[in-house]
Order: C-alpha cells, then sequence, then structure tokens
C-alpha cells in the first residue's frame, strides 16, 4: 500500500510474464509499470511518487507517473526493503544483517549485524518507524528464537526485543491516532497498541482478520498497510500442480494435490520426486510417487529445507537445510535423521551430482550478493570424500547459478545462468577447469537442465526463456569441443515465478514434470478500510 492508502502495488503474473502493477483504490483497472519484468517484493517511498522492488540481481526504483525503472545498487537473494524519510533504503538478503544504501543509488553498507549468542542467520523485513528507528525480523537456527527487535538509526546494535515470532512484524498508524504492530499467530493476524517512544506494548492484542497468508520460506505475512487505515492482504499463497506435460505442451495429468510447492527433483528412474513445500512455520521435504501419487513426509525438522537432488543410484538426497542454508544428506527411504555436510557462514544451494556419484555442484551465495559455484568430492552416499575439500568451481564478478552437470558419467561440461550479459543468460563452460564460456541462449534464460536421454555425443539442453517458454537446444559434446543448435521454442509453461526452476525432464526426454498454476487459481486481494474499529475481540497474549 502506498503510505496515503490510495493506490496498492503488487506483483501479478499474465501471459507468462511476471511485472508490478499499481491499481489506484478510486478505479477499477490497474496497470502494469513497463520495464518490472521479474520484480518482487515492491516498497514505496514516502511520498508515494515512487516505488523501489528487487529482481533476481537488483534493487530498483521507479517513478509511479512513468518512466523507466533506475538501478539502486546489485542485490542477491533479497528479503524486503523499507524507505525513510531522508532519502535511505534499508534492504536485506537470504543470510546477512540489514543494509542501507541512498535511494539514488550507491554503494550499500551495513547496518546492523547478526548475534552469534542468538544463532540469528539473517535480518528480514525491515519496517522505518517515527523517531529514528526501525525494526526487523531477526531468524533464528534455534527454535523459538526468531524475533521481531526495533534500534535506532544513531546506535543499531543495541536493539529491544519485541515479540518472538516466525514471520515478520508491520507498525501502522490506524485512524484512532494510535500505533500499533500487526503480526500473525497462526493464520490470523492480530493487531496491539504500541508506545514507539517506549518501544513497549500497551494494551492486549486484538484479532483483525483471518485467514491471512504467510509464507514460511521466508518470513513474510502477505500484508501491507498504509498510514492513514488502509489494510491490504491475502488470504492463501497461490497454490500450485505437479502436473506432466508433453514435448507439445499438451498436458497428460497432475501428481497428487496442489500445495505450496518450490524447488522439486525427481528421481533417476523418475519413479519418484522429492518436493520442496511451505507449511506454517517451515518448509518440508516430501517424496511423492509419480504414478500413485501419494506423499510421504521426508524430512523431519522444522527447518526450511530446499534444494533437493538426488543420488545417482537413488540411494540418497542431498539439500539445503536450515536457516544457515548450507548443505545436508540422508537416505532416500526418510530412514534416520539429517545429517550436515558443509559448513560455512555463507548460504548454499545443492545444484546437481554427477552421474558417476564422485561430485556435487553446488552455489554459493558471498559476501556483496555475488554467486558463485563450487564443486565437492562426495561418497556415494553424500559424505564428504576424506581428504577432500570443496572447492570454487565458477567465481568471478558475475552471479552464477542454477548449474548442470552434462550427462556423461564423468562430466566434462557444465551448464548455467549467469548475468554477465546485464540479464539472465545460460552458457556452458568446461568442467573440471573453465576455459571459457559459450552462450547458449540468444535472449535471456535461466534454469538450464540437459535430457537424462543420450543419444550418441549429440544431447539435448532444455531452459527458460524470459517470457517463460521452455526452450530446447542440441548440443553436440565433444572432449574439448562443444557445437549448440539454435534455439526452439516448445511451449508455453503454465507457471508464473522466476525464483525456482519450473520444471523436470523425465529420463526418456519425452515429459516435463512442471510446477503449475492450479486450477483453483489465484484468490483476490482484500481491502480493510479503517480497520481499528475491528479491534474489538480481546485475547490473552
Amino acid at each position: 500500500m502506498s503510505p496515503d492508502g490510495m493506490t496498492a502495488a503488487y506483483v501479478a503474473s499474465n501471459n507468462g510474464k511476471t511485472g508490478l502493477w499499481v491499481r489506484p483504490l478510486d478505479l477499477i483497472a490497474a496497470r502494469l509499470v513497463p520495464g518490472t519484468e521479474g520484480a518482487f517484493y515492491p516498497f514505496w517511498s514516502p511520498d508515494n511518487k515512487s516505488i523501489a522492488f528487487f529482481t533476481s540481481t537488483k534493487l530498483e526504483r521507479v517513478e509511479q507517473a512513468g518512466g523507466s525503472p533506475l538501478a539502486i545498487c546489485e542485490v542477491a537473494l533479497a528479503r524486503g526493503g523499507a524507505w525513510t524519510s531522508d532519502g535511505l533504503i534499508l534492504f536485506a538478503t537470504v543470510t546477512s544483517g540489514l543494509f542501507q544504501v541512498p535511494a539514488s543509488g550507491g554503494t550499500p553498507s551495513p547496518l546492523t549485524v547478526l548475534d552469534a549468542s542468538h544463532k540469528e542467520s539473517s535480518h528480514r523485513w525491515p519496517q522505518v518507524l517515527p523517531g529514528g528507528r526501525f525494526l526487523y525480523w531477526a531468524q533464528s537456527d534455534q527454535p523459538g528464537m526468531s524475533a521481531v527487535y526495533a534500534a535506532s538509526f544513531a546506535k543499531p546494535n543495541e536493539r529491544v526485543r519485541l515479540l518472538a515470532t516466525d514471520n515478520n512484524v508491520l507498525y501502522a498508524r490506524g485512524n484512532d491516532e494510535k500505533d500499533y504492530l500487526l503480526w500473525l499467530r497462526g493464520a490470523a493476524l492480530f493487531a496491539q497498541e504500541f508506545d514507539v517512544g517506549a518501544l513497549k506494548f500497551t494494551g492486549e492484542p486484538h484479532p483483525v482478520a483471518d485467514p491471512v497468508a504467510g509464507m514460511a520460506l521466508t518470513g513474510q505475512m502477505n500484508v501491507a498497510v498504509s498510514r492513514n487505515g488502509m489494510l491490504l492482504y491475502s488470504d492463501s499463497n497461490s497454490p500450485s500442480q505437479l502436473t506432466w506435460f508433453d514435448r507439445s505442451g499438451k498436458s497428460l495429468g497432475v501428481i497428487g494435490e496442489a500445495g505450496e510447492y518450490s524447488s522439486f527433483r525427481l528421481s533417476p528412474d523418475g519413479g519418484r520426486a522429492v518436493v520442496s513445500r511451505d507449511r506454517s512455520g517451515a518448509t518440508e521435504l516430501l517424496l511423492v510417487e509419480t504414478e500413485r501419487g501419494v506423499f510421504n513426509r521426508f524430512t523431519s525438522n522444522t527447518a526450511t529445507n530446499i534444494f533437493p537432488v538426488w543420488s545417482p543410484d537413488g540411494r540418497t538426497i542431498v539439500f539445503t537445510s536450515g536457516n544457515s542454508r548450507n548443505l545436508f544428506r540422508k537416505d532416500s527411504s526418510g530412514a534416520g535423521s539429517e545429517q550436515r555436510i558443509t559448513q560455512s557462514p555463507s548460504a548454499q544451494g545443492i545444484q546437481d551430482w554427477s552421474r558417476d556419484g564422485r561430485l556435487v555442484l553446488y552455489f554459493e551465495l558471498e559476501p556483496r550478493s555475488q554467486l558463485s559455484l563450487w564443486s565437492m568430492p562426495v561418497t556415494p552416499d553424500g559424505r564428504l570424500a576424506a581428504g577432500s575439500s570443496p572447492q570454487p568451481y565458477l567465481r568471478t564478478p558475475f552471479r552464477q547459478w542454477w548449474a548442470r552437470f552434462s550427462p556423461e558419467a564423468s562430466p566434462q561440461w557444465v551448464a548455467y545462468q549467469s548475468d554477465e550479459s546485464g540479464r539472465w543468460e545460460v552458457y556452458i563452460q568446461a568442467f573440471p577447469e573453465p576455459r571459457g564460456a559459450t552462450r547458449i541462449s540468444t535472449r535471456g534464460g535461466q534454469f538450464p537442465q540437459w535430457s537424462p536421454h543420450l543419444s550418441g555425443n549429440v544431447h539435448e539442453l532444455f531452459y527458460v526463456s524470459l517470457d517463460y517458454k521452455l526452450m530446447a537446444v542440441s548440443v553436440k559434446l565433444g572432449a574439448d569441443s562443444m557445437q549448440p543448435s539454435a534455439p526452439r521454442e516448445l511451449f508455453q509453461l503454465p507457471a508464473t515465478d522466476t525464483v525456482y526452476c519450473p520444471y523436470e525432464v523425465a529420463p526418456d526426454g519425452r515429459r516435463f514434470l512442471v510446477r503449475a498454476k492450479s486450477e483453483h487459481g489465484t484468490k483476490p486481494l482484500t481491502i480493510i478500510a479503517n480497520w481499528t474499529p475491528l479491534l474489538k475481540k480481546t485475547i490473552a497474549p
């Protein structure tokens, strides 16, 4: 919501394109803001004239009246921002404290520092408070320690703990001229009067709306507020459905029930898939039988579990887990507990496992939001090989991720996406020693994936275009050379987000498992005007 409560800004998808839309509340029609493809997490300037938003690589701003977006700074894996009245922007990332940067553009500087004694892994979803203060949600690896804190810009690391919660909190000024904080308890949105000067709650919490959606993967509730009593929220997250498609884009049937799915991978034989599903307080991994559609829980922890990858023999799954986002392993039968593989202060995401079982490939989010690719020697069951250590594979001034080994038994090439051209493009690079990348996509591309089906030395590589079409390229691979064909379009993907790979190739190379939009569709957003009179019911804090 704009601070004056007159306009809503939100991210929506249409015809394969995701962008930023604005809707003045006194008009019926909304409009797409040009140049905001791939935008997410929008927030307003205090004067209502500009909207800031994130892309996969940058923080940008655009004037509501029109014009091209302007880049503010580079950011990867952002988690929210806020705009101060004196021209600063606060923003958060997945594995760091908060940063601040001039809204006119510049180099970010750290604002807060993670508290190691609380096992904090990230400070997220900043909000500006009156009187030179701000608040944020601190995510912790220790159960029950994630909480919301407030501090001053003058002394940002001298903070006050306000509330233990698994989601962010919003500050709002009500129509009654009182200050409130709003947060989720379960699926219900509560508000409680708040003394901004003393940084203390007063009175009792009151329910405002139920149900209200939140995202366990990011710790964000789907709520926005203005400073004049307008409240905007969603009562559910957009569900997706795992759906089979043939090469022409014809639907061949669904697997299981709709859910809030993100990353997923097919087993080497195609008989099972491991799927990351968002749920209250955590993101769990599930195993699903692709023929019967039966789901079984795989992870037993209550943490974030994403980016699963199968071992070539299908007996082990390696994945990213915990708020620290390091690599873990577990037997694919589901027996036993999750076992940690890496110990790194940086967030990591497993990408692929070589066919000979000797190496895994993963990305690491390094300081200054750089994404680099690493390889790690492993045993057949996913443990770090004795006497070895992870090694950087591609470490450049640009960002590289969503990488896959070529399908030879001992891989000689890696396909990945990089922003070195100024936008995401797909490349193929020699492995294990890079010696010059070849660009495969011609007009932008993401999420490369090789077909498991082999045909001599000609292989097929798929990727997703920037307008969300599934593309295919034939690649002739040699020991020291590779020859790609021109990309050709297969079909328009019925998916919209740009964060997680939306498809998997079946072992025969003839079908694709797609995280498609659910037939239940997306529910409308709800506006409550003058919400403070709803605060009638009182519950025990």
